[in-house]
């Protein structure tokens, strides 16, 4: 009998603590992802299955390694989505290779003020989503047309294993038709040889970017497409077209002259 009681009475306890605690303990409603760009900047977006109340809602985020380096944000309903939720932290410095977070969520859900605890520890190094490449230029020549851009305020070790992808097409056709080339280097350029694009056709390019899939250490996804550059394809079929018929000319003078015969 004294056990029956000793344990309803914890179960009571749990249960005071659970529903006075602040919500600390359960489980977070609907589903929350926070990407960042590896600089100073996390977005966040929290998704609910049901309507959460009327808030307002904050995410903390507590640095586990870094005191004082602590961050939060307001998290407001999206357009006319009232089930979900998003907010932009820009971090007081840049995000480190060692940082990590204790996330938690804090609101007033249907009436009651609870705390849920989103993450444990969140990890920068595997939520990135880097900003688009900047400053899209391009040079185009007989033979080719050259490509180059900058990659912001990326660490340098990031630098060296990102890969792009970069899609291409005439200015007069959709993005969904464009050609896509995933390219093999990370160094910020890229050549298109002039046999690809057609002589006096205007083109508009643009990349994206992410950390290498061959890095362990990263996790990350395609950036936003940058801006676009705008070019011109070289003529190099039309030089092929009168050099063809400049040099076969002769030929067919001489075969006509030899049928008069």
């Amino acid at each position: 009998m004294g056990g029956v009681v000793w344990q309803l009475g914890l179960q009571l306890c749990i249960a005071a603590a659970l529903l006075f605690g602040g919500g600390r303990g359960r489980e977070l409603p609907g589903s929350l992802s926070c990407l960042n760009n590896y600089v100073t900047t996390l977005s966040c977006m929290w998704v609910t299955a049901e309507p959460a109340g009327d808030g307002p809602f904050h995410l903390h985020f507590t640095n586990l390694w870094s005191k004082g380096h602590n961050a939060s944000c307001k998290l407001t309903a999206t357009g006319s989505m009232q089930n979900q939720y998003h907010c932009t932290i820009h971090l007081a410095s840049q995000i480190l290779e060692t940082d990590g977070y204790r996330v938690s969520l804090q609101g007033n859900f249907l009436g009651r003020n609870h705390t849920y605890l989103a993450f444990p520890e969140y990890n920068p190094r595997k939520n990135i989503k880097l900003d688009p490449p900047l400053n899209i230029q391009s040079n185009t020549t007989a033979s080719k047309c050259q490509i180059w851009w900058s990659v912001g305020n990326v660490p340098w070790y990031l630098a060296e294993i990102l890969q792009y992808e970069l899609q291409y097409k005439e200015s007069s056709m959709s993005w969904e038709v464009a050609w896509n080339k995933t390219l093999p280097s990370s160094l910020p350029q890229v050549e298109i040889e002039a046999t690809e694009l057609h002589g006096g056709i205007a083109y508009a390019a643009r990349l994206r970017c992410k950390v290498s899939e061959n890095e362990n250490s990263y996790h990350s996804q395609w950036s936003e497409w940058s801006q676009t550059t705008v070019f011109q394809g070289a003529g190099t079929k039309n030089v092929v077209f009168i050099l063809f018929n400049f040099f076969s000319r002769p030929c067919l003078k001489k075969k006509k002259k030899k049928d008069t015969q």
